[in-house]
């Protein structure tokens, strides 16, 4: 399971508050994989959590790139390039899906990519925003993503 880290700050508290929620849904969807015997209603809600964590990261993601466009973060491109990357990843699960069927094993796979991914990417990519967010800004409405 993954654990929220003060490493992982980024300087918007609205943009840490919704890597703590996507990091909660990805210990959720784990949380159903590695039930010995999961039910179809546990596979079925496996199914619409991916779908919400998709369409939630998206929302994320939108915001996220505003911000490092306002405050100029140098990580900004390779940003952009990297939620590409996760979009990409979870357009093809769910087009496997559509050709193969629903099959755990691919559910399993998207999971450690969507793991592996959200770690690496908030503490290379994401915390680089910290440095560009004047500090006297971390908690005001003016750090979040909207703005």
């Amino acid at each position: 399971m993954l654990a929220w880290n003060p490493q992982y700050a980024t300087g918007s508290d609205k943009l840490d508050q919704q890597h703590q929620v996507i990091i909660d849904y990805i210990n959720l969807l784990e949380e159903l994989l590695t039930h010995p015997n999961p039910t179809e209603v546990d596979l079925d809600f496996a199914v619409h959590l991916v779908d919400y964590l998709a369409a939630y990261a998206n929302l994320h993601f939108n915001g996220e790139e505003k911000c490092m466009e306002r405050y100029r973060c140098p990580a900004h491109a390779e940003n952009q390039r990297e939620h590409g990357r996760f979009r990409g990843y979870v357009d093809d699960y769910k087009q496997r899906c559509q050709r193969e069927g629903f099959q755990v094993e691919h559910l399993k796979e998207l999971h450690a990519f969507m793991k592996a991914w959200i770690q690496d990417h908030i503490l290379k990519v994401d915390a680089q925003l910290r440095a560009c967010i004047p500090s006297s800004a971390w908690s005001s409405p003016s750090a979040t993503p909207e703005s």
